[in-house]
């Protein structure tokens, strides 16, 4: 066996182990087809099968193919790879200047409308319920996904950072929203991965209409750095085959931030909690897509213009191109907290302000204030981890700082 060690200098340290479930181990020990994308000991991007983890952060991979390869072609080569050929180890297990996002995905593919990001709010109860309430939605998110152990750079300005532990798929052929796939399909076609979708809440609190959903979703959730992804995907058909062999009934998501003093629980949930699941999700994009077009009316100022990013593409035939990504929503426990309607608009009229604006002046009122268990800030480290997906780890950085990817051309 020819054995590499791909010598890292580690952006971060490796964390005490989470606690986990006896879920969570059942999957650990499953032989799943785990496929990463990293730079290689020869300085170009590689996709690998990820052969051993620690933790949920891996240790050691197996080389697939080139980082150019189709994913669809990955997925499958990836039942094929073991550790009896050629393996490269991680430095100290943990390899945060060397994994990429596992999905080859830049802005400007999205911003030329070649492949999608769709977002889901509200789509667990509690959620919902700590958010003020309201119906599932659908959004785009227009922002390239980043490196599972990298750095999210904070917006200038007004500032409420937010996260959001999420189960996000990425679809390895193309969903016709006219001729939805079934359920077993959309699994055969799709891969499954952690993702923080990292938000910004001041645009959606300053958008807020005293009724209905706010405009400001793509402005407060489209900035660089907002989407880290990985380590790993799993093809959905194996990843929920394995899970009803151990026994579980949805995967458990788990976010915790480390404010200086060591990780604290945030988030902790089942994916059985989701509202819509994620093929409801699509019956849910197609009967949107039809009811008002392809586009969102939530606008993003993006590069001295405002643009409304679509949703699917082609209005003769409403699809999602392969390579698309979906994100089926977060469970409560995030940052956000919205107080008592009678009591906020009591404060506001003390201070002359309408309700809205009363609440985004305390919410960043709280955020300046530093308090724990709040908004993120310089210096935090969030982890989130998702059975059976791995563990990603990403620190949150000043205005301006770099977003890391291993993986683009030297």
């Amino acid at each position: 066996m020819t054995l590499r060690t791909l010598v890292a200098t580690l952006a971060l340290a490796l964390p005490a182990a989470a606690e986990t479930s006896a879920l969570a181990r059942c999957l650990a020990e499953r032989e799943l087809p785990r496929v990463a994308r990293v730079r290689g000991p020869d300085e170009r991007a590689h996709y690998v099968r990820v052969v051993a983890q620690r933790d949920g952060i891996p240790s050691a991979v197996a080389p697939i193919a080139p980082g150019d390869t189709e994913l669809a072609l990955v997925l499958e080569r990836a039942g094929e790879v073991d550790a009896s050929g050629e393996v490269w180890e991680i430095a100290g297990n943990a390899g945060g200047s060397h994994f990429c996002s596992p999905i080859a995905l830049a802005r400007d593919e999205i911003d030329a409308e070649r492949r999608v990001i769709v977002a889901a709010g509200l789509n667990y109860a509690a959620h919902a319920e700590e958010a003020g309430g309201g119906d599932v939605f659908l959004f785009p998110k227009p922002v390239a996904p980043s490196a599972p152990y990298g750095v999210v750079p904070l917006p200038s300005g007004e500032v409420l950072l937010d996260y959001e532990i999420e189960l996000g798929f990425v679809l390895t052929s193309e969903v016709r929203l006219r001729d939805l796939p079934s359920r077993e399909e959309l699994l055969a076609h799709s891969a499954f991965f952690v993702a923080n979708e990292i938000s910004n809440r001041e645009p959606i609190i300053r958008e807020k209409p005293l009724s209905g959903t706010s405009t400001g979703f793509v402005e407060g959730k489209g900035q660089p750095g907002f989407l880290p992804a990985g380590p790993w995907l799993v093809r959905g058909r194996e990843l929920f085959a394995a899970l009803s062999a151990c026994g579980g009934e949805g995967l458990g998501l788990r976010l915790e931030v480390d404010e200086g003093a060591g990780f604290v629980v945030r988030q902790a949930s089942s994916s059985a909690r989701m509202i819509l699941d994620p093929h409801a999700l699509l019956v849910r994009l197609a009967e949107w897509v039809e009811a008002h077009g392809l586009r969102s009316p939530m606008p993003l100022r993006w590069r001295g213009k405002t643009r409304y990013y679509p949703l699917a593409l082609d209005p003769q035939a409403p699809h999602l191109p392969a390579g698309s990504l979906l994100l089926t929503g977060t469970p409560d426990g995030v940052a956000l907290r919205v107080p008592d309607a009678l009591a906020l608009t009591g404060r506001g009229l003390l201070h002359l302000r309408g309700p809205i604006e009363q609440f985004r002046q305390e919410e960043l009122a709280r955020a300046a204030a530093g308090a724990p268990g709040g908004y993120l800030a310089a210096g935090d480290r969030v982890r989130a981890r998702i059975d059976g997906l791995g563990a990603q780890i990403v620190r949150i950085g000043p205005p301006g700082a770099a977003i890391p990817d291993p993986c683009a051309a030297p």
